[in-house]
């Protein structure tokens, strides 16, 4: 992620899996903390929306 268009379009991607209840993307750490319905989801589906949107998650 390099700017904050960055930051929407992947907190927007993490929101869309069904299961997240809340998502907050921070540029200056790098990082997405989220937090989502274990029986529902799982992190592989969100790193997948993460790539589909175009980043790689770490």
């Amino acid at each position: 992620m390099a700017c904050n268009h960055c930051v929407v379009k992947v907190g927007k991607a993490i929101a869309s899996v069904e299961g997240v209840v809340e998502v907050d993307v921070n540029l200056e750490k790098r990082e997405a903390v989220v937090i989502f319905e274990e029986s529902v989801t799982d992190l592989g589906k969100i790193k997948a929306a993460v790539r589909e949107a175009g980043y790689e998650p770490l």
